[in-house]
């Protein structure tokens, strides 16, 4: 028995509570290993609800102390809105994993995951909610939050979360034994500190497992398919987009026009000096006019194949 350990049983005991000498601490060291099929899925489902929050349950097994690995996900009905997300049908979650165990999936439900689209990875009041009432059922599930809106291609914003037993905030104690540093390799941000991180829940470090065809696709997730080639805007959003593009090019005429008289009084090198740094009206403009004759030409096109083969 460690000193750490000694030491939240003192805790635990002056906060009126019992304490098992054989009791096994998290530690430090915990991993999460989780699947690309399951990390597609959950970015997917993440993808497919912007801008409101979805839900689902992870689906794998708690090896040892140390690792628990997901191997699957299955999205969840709820009421959600763009702050919040609760789980409101436990029936549906148990016919979810009988039903799987009928077709030989056999894994156990280890936790939960939900999006933040746009603002990070960090447990509300609700999530912190949600949590408690998987962690009594069992003590290591784990909650995962995924914001689909920050993850590009080759990086996901993603993270693990496990609350702080009551009796350690009680005690003041570190949740966790530190026997590795492989728990505060990724950095906290500001937003999840403020929102209760390492107060009141703790992060627990990912890892994930792709080979090579796993790994192309996460990076064609977002890419766009061969019909979006084929699609054609209405007359009315081409209308609109061409008097917006037109309105930029005149104030960027405007500017140039503004830039060659300072040109004319001040010479060319003390105008480049006074711009450095500055947007450069010529290159924008020449921008907005292929974009221009792009987007109508592209226009006519696809209505003129329209107009022929349909």
């Amino acid at each position: 028995m460690d000193i750490q350990n000694i030491m939240q049983q003192l805790g635990a005991a002056q906060a009126g509570q019992a304490v098992n000498p054989e009791t096994s601490i998290p530690d430090t060291a915990e991993q999460v290993t989780i699947s690309a099929l399951a990390l597609i899925k959950m970015l997917k489902h993440a993808r497919a609800g912007i801008p409101f929050e979805v839900m689902g349950l992870l689906l794998g097994d708690i090896v040892d102390d140390y690792h628990i690995r997901v191997y699957d996900v299955f999205s969840m009905p709820q009421t959600a809105s763009s702050v919040s997300v609760e789980s409101v049908d436990p029936i549906f979650q148990q016919k979810m994993v009988e039903l799987l165990n009928l077709t030989g999936r056999m894994e156990n439900c280890i936790g939960w995951y939900h999006s933040h689209p746009s603002y990070g990875c960090w447990l509300s009041s609700v999530d912190i909610n949600t949590q408690q009432s998987y962690e009594q059922l069992n003590k290591k599930s784990i909650a995962v939050v995924i914001d689909p809106i920050q993850s590009v291609r080759g990086k996901v914003v993603i993270d693990a979360f496990r609350l702080i037993p009551q009796q350690n905030m009680l005690s003041q104690q570190e949740p966790r034994q530190t026997t590795s540093n492989t728990g505060h390799l990724q950095k906290p941000g500001l937003e999840a500190l403020l929102r209760g991180l390492n107060r009141y829940y703790y992060s627990i470090n990912i890892k994930f497992k792709c080979n090579d065809l796993e790994q192309k696709m996460l990076q064609n997730l977002y890419k766009n398919s061969w019909t979006e080639g084929l699609k054609c805007n209405s007359a009315s959003e081409n209308s609109k987009r061409n008097e917006s593009c037109v309105e930029d090019m005149s104030k960027l005429a405007l500017e140039y026009q503004k830039l060659i008289d300072d040109e004319s009084k001040k010479g060319e090198q003390e105008t480049k000096i006074k711009n450095t740094g500055k947007k450069d009206p010529k290159r924008h403009l020449g921008l907005k006019v292929d974009e221009l004759l792009d987007e109508n030409l592209n226009a006519i096109l696809g209505r003129m194949m329209a107009t022929k083969g349909f």
